[in-house]
């Protein structure tokens, strides 16, 4: 008996003693890339500071340039900001078209145009809700007012009655 605990003992004291298996570990590989991602972010950032005026020309500006997967990112970008639901469609196609250019530029923009995609997308889709929401409002506003006017036409009947006693 005692040579059994002493053998379970000794065996416990081994597997204690090894190694455990270090857990995988996920590791975030940075890529560098020699695309003018940066550049695009400071267009961006100076585009969100013009006029509406001044967007248009831009857009106007950008529209006489050659077409490059750089060019369409900036035109893009300038489409987004001028509020207008058309140039948002326009934009976001105008990534999708970055996204299936299969040139080397295109590949190094592809992360940043699937990104204002996707914004873009969003944009467009509370814009609608916001246009559905208003249109909502209207008819309720509209079905207040028609009760309103319900209510004040049976006021002006009350009023009219003659005055009934108990």
């Amino acid at each position: 008996m005692k040579n059994k605990i002493l053998i379970l003992a000794s065996c416990m004291v081994l597997a204690a003693c090894t190694a455990q298996p270090q857990a995988p570990t996920s590791t975030v590989q940075l890529i560098q890339s020699s695309s003018n991602i940066d550049e695009l972010l400071a267009y961006n950032a100076q585009l969100r500071k013009m006029s509406p005026a001044e967007l248009g020309r831009e857009v106007q500006r950008l529209n006489a340039y050659p077409a490059g997967p750089a060019t369409t990112v900036r035109r893009a970008m300038a489409l987004s900001l001028t509020r207008d639901p058309i140039d948002l469609a326009k934009a976001e196609a105008q990534l999708w078209n970055v996204m299936a250019d299969r040139s080397v530029e295109a590949e190094k923009l592809k992360p940043l145009a699937q990104l204002l995609a996707g914004h873009y997308a969003d944009l467009r889709r509370v814009a609608d809700n916001a246009e559905k929401s208003s249109v909502q409002l209207k008819e309720a506003q509209r079905k207040v007012d028609q009760l309103n006017d319900k209510l004040e036409a049976l006021k002006n009947i009350e009023r009219t009655l003659p005055a009934g006693g108990k």
